[in-house]
């Protein structure tokens, strides 16, 4: 009963600012502020029980990067997801990706309204629906204009596309980091460089200096938290994890907005102090890849603190993680910037799709996963043109993949009934191959 009134409450809430998105710009950035201060503080007081702590302190590190960039937008960076957050935490500077704000007005049931506002103003439909929502902001007026722009080729086509758009739109400056596939050196030193300019071009825009102590020791707890995530895989195998979609997707956003900060170099240790006191596990266990519609319904009855089937790994979280028997980074620290362009260079989103595939299934490998889900998110074309050769690289090593399309931020555009219906038949698959290796 109080779930349901809670939903309904928040679904009035997401009807109002759609509502007056197109009158009232000042006015929705208000009640979105609002509500997004007042969950974080929620979080703060009354952690959500259901979750262990590592799930806890990821919710509250992506809901404070949301609200301190929406509460202080000239204190902040519009960044891609794979951008390095290290120099704008050692400046102080508040860092937030197009897809932590999108994920986030999808929570509040307001990423409809932005989605339509902006293929109004001539955004393709078949655009991604992230960058859609933070388009739609920008051109409605909700959002006010940060500082500056930051973002990567790694790995979304959309990045060049959004960024270009917007730097014109709030005429801001803005910095794209070209980075190489091969995994080379001389890849490593050409994005060092570019990370080099990002920083002299920050501390052009908000008029001081980064200092080189602080960045040395973000990246050192990057790399501490790197390390720490490498182990986890191995940790929460046949434990469980208790965790759902929304929160694995809160886990991989704090890995990204706020590497380097003490907090999730936290999440990072709570991860592995919590497994070790999980209760033993012999339901499913699933790798999921990409996204995840964290809002369906049907999925949530499925995969939400469930004991019979689970996501033990999800692949965003891991994307910048050497696993087994990858070679550990080689820049350490000191030399921060080159420490920075190894992780991007090497990140398993970067290059050939062959290398992504890989990756994943080493994961698998490490969570004796039963199977794995690849979600093609809409309009993200490097997973949906990868998804056959990941589908295939699992299956050849013994692991059933299930491909699902659907959108991990507009509810309008994610067809339940299909979701539902395939997933419950893929875990049912998967239940009878487990039940005939028990008994074979």
């Amino acid at each position: 009963m109080a779930k349901n009134l809670a939903s309904q409450i928040i679904a009035w809430y997401g009807d109002q600012l759609d509502q007056h998105i197109y009158d009232a710009p000042d006015a929705v950035r208000w009640w979105l502020q609002l509500g997004f201060n007042l969950t974080d503080a929620k979080h703060t007081v009354l952690p959500d029980q259901g979750n262990y702590r590592f799930g806890q302190t990821a919710t509250k590190i992506c809901l404070d990067a949301v609200t301190m960039a929406l509460n202080d937008f000239s204190e902040a960076t519009v960044t891609s997801i794979f951008m390095p957050s290290e120099p704008f935490i050692a400046m102080g500077v508040h860092p937030v990706s197009a897809e932590a704000i999108a994920n986030f007005s999808s929570g509040a049931h307001a990423e409809r309204g932005f989605v339509s506002y902006a293929e109004e103003s001539g955004i393709p439909e078949t655009y991604c629906s992230y960058h859609k929502v933070l388009m739609g902001m920008a051109l409605s007026g909700v959002l006010e204009k940060p500082r500056m722009l930051a973002s990567c080729s790694v790995a979304c086509d959309a990045n060049n596309l959004t960024f270009k758009t917007l730097a014109k739109l709030w005429d801001v400056p803005s910095v794209y980091v070209d980075v190489p596939y091969e995994i080379s050196e001389d890849s490593i030193m050409y994005v060092a460089d570019e990370l080099r300019g990002l920083a002299g071009k920050a501390e052009e825009v908000f008029g001081r200096k980064i200092d080189q102590d602080a960045l040395c020791t973000a990246v050192a707890a990057s790399q501490r938290t790197l390390k720490l995530l490498a182990g986890s895989p191995i940790q929460r195998r046949d434990h469980l994890a208790a965790s759902d979609m929304g929160n694995e997707m809160q886990q991989a956003l704090a890995a990204h907005l706020a590497l380097g900060s003490p907090e999730t170099q936290r999440m990072a240790e709570q991860m592995g102090e919590d497994f070790a006191h999980a209760p033993s596990y012999n339901g499913l266990s699933l790798v999921w890849v990409h996204t995840a519609p964290f809002f369906s319904e049907p999925l949530q009855g499925v995969l939400n603190q469930s004991s019979t089937a689970q996501i033990v790994a999800s692949e965003m979280l891991f994307d910048q993680v050497p696993l087994g028997d990858e070679t550990p980074f080689r820049h350490r620290a000191d030399k921060p910037f080159e420490a920075m362009a190894e992780r991007l260079v090497r990140n398993s989103y970067n290059g050939p799709a062959a290398r992504r595939a890989n990756h994943i299934l080493e994961l698998c490998r490490q969570t004796h996963a039963d199977g794995a889900v690849i979600f093609c998110h809409w309009g993200c074309k490097e997973t949906a043109g990868a998804a056959q050769l990941i589908r295939r690289t699992l299956e050849r090593a013994g692991f059933p993949a299930l491909v699902l399309d659907g959108d991990g931020c507009d509810r309008a555009n994610c067809m339940e009934g299909q979701l539902s219906t395939r997933m419950s038949a893929f875990l049912e698959m998967l239940r009878a191959r487990q039940g005939d290796a028990q008994h074979g």
